[in-house]
């Protein structure tokens, strides 16, 4: 069974970080098999980029997906400053149903939703939230909306939930498989977020350095 370590876990702020020089590809334009959700609002215009090496693990990933079933990407790249700002209301969110006003507390629960901006993995490119799609472009059964708060849907969005279907446990089965044979990793908590080169893909992999940074949209707009 895989170890279930929240973001706010001292062992992901623990693990260093170097500067990485690897490019950032745009999904849109990457892959005609994967494709990308362009409807949801609120995210950075860079919302689909992502690291160079997690493009390509994606075109390894979908190898694994029973025939005519793709993956819809949802969102890579997230600034800093977005994620700073849905932190902050993930706080206040769990201050409002709680009350345990302890800061360890409080950052663990909030975490279970957003990731703490200090080790946050969108804000590297090494992260993408995704789901799947049939032939026909609709969405399969993942058991919860994407982006779902676990609390609200007692923990259904966590992975390995069992108050689902078993249509939604079968995919959600079928995007671990190919997601954990190219070598991404889950957090547990949302059957959706997986990363690769992050923080907390260190921890869960074991190795005691990142191989991405936080990069701010500024820099990111540089190469651009």
């Amino acid at each position: 069974m895989a170890k279930k370590i929240l973001m706010s876990d001292p062992l992901v702020s623990e693990i260093s970080v170097p500067f990485s020089q690897e490019p950032f590809v745009d999904l849109i334009n990457f892959d005609s098999e994967i494709i990308v959700d362009q409807s949801l609002s609120n995210r950075s215009h860079y919302f689909s980029f992502v690291r160079l090496s997690v493009a390509e693990k994606l075109t390894v990933a979908k190898k694994f997906l029973p025939k005519d079933i793709r993956f819809l990407i949802k969102e890579g790249y997230r600034p800093l400053h977005i994620q700073e700002l849905a932190y902050e209301r993930s706080i206040q969110r769990v201050k409002e149903n709680t009350l345990n006003h302890d800061l360890e507390f409080l950052r663990g629960e909030a975490s279970k939703y957003v990731a703490p901006p200090d080790v946050a993995p969108h804000s590297t490119g090494g992260a993408i939230d995704l789901t799947l799609i049939n032939s026909n472009n609709i969405e399969l059964d993942l058991g919860t909306v994407f982006d779902a708060i676990p609390h609200e849907t007692e923990n259904a969005t966590f992975l390995d939930a069992k108050n689902i279907t078993e249509q939604a446990i079968r995919n959600r089965q079928i995007l671990a498989h190919a997601l954990q044979s190219a070598g991404f990793v889950n957090y547990f908590t949302e059957w959706w977020h997986w990363s690769y080169g992050d923080r907390y893909w260190a921890v869960m992999t074991n190795v005691d350095q990142s191989l991405y940074n936080p990069i701010s949209e500024h820099d990111l707009q540089e190469q651009f």
